[in-house]
């Protein structure tokens, strides 16, 4: 065991120096980032609670940002083209972190949360430029472990989560999560600013900057949509675009409905639900160094099916626990870790595999307007759903994963088409 572990974190760590420099930068500084947001996130759902809205309010914010983000996807490939990716995401990721903070850590009710939501769901447009900036300049064979290595950066951080609980039982939750909220606000700022000055413009990026200056928006339009229409015409893209779609169903009710549960329908403290991101992040962060480069290595199928079976697993056992039990709420967690460490650098890097690297800032666009279109309604259903009960929310995430882990059935077929295709 001891040798099986050297020798995976041995491999992890040489893929990480071969990196090429905007790859190694983003990673380099995503934890500055995911400090912040790992700290606040937890309480995120129950801080708009704390101040006067209800669970379908709280719904309703998730599905506004979802169609907020819908229509900046749409102009995301075309701002990103225009600007450039390194330019673009400077701009936006100030826009929609830095401004957003400042909106949270201010807010005093249902209006201050949906303008926060509307300025944040900007991180659409970053996050075609960013994909770019990370993904051009690098072999496809190294994609998926960024993928996975930003996943890592992600789930280090969320390390800190319990300070937050930590705070919120000695200071009280709204007097933290407003000083957290300002914390974060100057360090993402800072670290925007400093990341942009180890970045340089990809080869694909210069070339789409000399090219868009002749470029007319009407006639851009149409070749998104025409790139667009070729992709999902590739069986593999069209896959690998139904996984990530139940992914971000799943992602969005579990993001905000499960702090809820865990307060008011699990009859947890506020303070010590700061333990759950704890067990999570240690879960993710053993699978991810130790299970994922094993499960990339016997196919996307298999990854997606442990992926998806385990985030099920988790969301159903939580969804049935009774009040305030320990040892199910923790297996639970670890189960959603165990899932959320293969989901998301799996079907992150099975979408950005399926799309060629020239057009893929229109297909991406189009791909996240089609993505918020069919998610953005879940926030408001899962706050009906909690309405009625805060343990509904779990169980709708349980069925959607059911549907990811049948999906997965249908990728050995989609990828040895494209293989064919590919040597003919």
């Amino acid at each position: 065991m001891i040798r099986f572990v050297r020798r995976q974190l041995a491999t992890n760590l040489g893929v990480l120096r071969g990196f090429s420099g905007n790859t190694r930068a983003i990673l380099l500084t995503e934890p500055v980032w995911a400090i912040p947001y790992n700290l606040v996130q937890t309480y995120a759902s129950v801080y708009m609670l704390a101040l006067g809205c209800t669970p379908v309010q709280v719904g309703l914010i998730g599905s506004a940002a979802l169609g907020c983000q819908l229509v900046f996807s749409l102009a995301g490939g075309w701002i990103t083209d225009r600007l450039g990716r390194k330019r673009t995401t400077l701009i936006f990721d100030l826009l929609s972190w830095s401004g957003a903070m400042l909106l949270w850590a201010f807010a005093r009710g249902f209006a201050w949360f949906l303008a926060a939501a509307a300025v944040n769901s900007l991180v659409r447009i970053v996050m075609t430029s960013w994909t770019c900036l990370a993904i051009e300049d690098e072999a496809v064979d190294r994609r998926v472990h960024f993928f996975t290595w930003i996943s890592v950066a992600g789930v280090a951080a969320g390390f800190v989560a319990p300070l937050s609980g930590v705070l919120v039982g000695r200071f009280g939750l709204v007097p933290v999560m407003r000083g957290l909220y300002l914390a974060g606000f100057a360090v993402m700022t800072t670290m925007f600013v400093f990341r942009n000055g180890m970045l340089v413009e990809t080869r694909m990026g210069l070339e789409r900057m000399r090219e868009s200056r002749t470029e007319h928006p009407r006639r851009e339009l149409g070749e998104h949509l025409r790139a667009a229409a070729a992709a999902f015409r590739n069986p593999a893209f069209a896959v690998a675009a139904a996984a990530s779609i139940l992914a971000a169903i799943m992602s969005i009710v579990r993001t905000t409905f499960q702090s809820i549960l865990l307060v008011r329908g699990l009859a947890f403290s506020e303070a010590s639900i700061a333990v759950f991101p704890l067990v999570n992040a240690a879960v993710m962060l053993a699978a991810l160094v130790l299970l994922v480069p094993t499960l990339v290595r016997r196919g996307t199928a298999v990854a997606l099916a442990v992926g998806f079976g385990g985030m099920a697993a988790s969301a159903a056992l939580l969804a049935a626990s009774p009040g305030r039990n320990w040892p199910i709420a923790l297996a639970a967690t670890a189960l959603g870790g165990l899932g959320s460490a293969v989901v998301f650098p799996v079907t992150d890097s099975f979408l950005a595999n399926a799309v060629p690297d020239r057009g893929r800032a229109k297909v991406m666009a189009v791909f996240y307007v089609v993505m918020f279109s069919v998610s953005s309604p879940f926030g408001w259903i899962g706050g009906l759903l909690a309405d009625v009960s805060p343990r509904l929310p779990l169980a709708l995430v349980a069925v959607v994963c059911v549907l990811g882990l049948g999906l997965s059935a249908f990728v050995p077929r989609v990828e040895s088409r494209a293989a064919a295709a590919h040597r003919s």
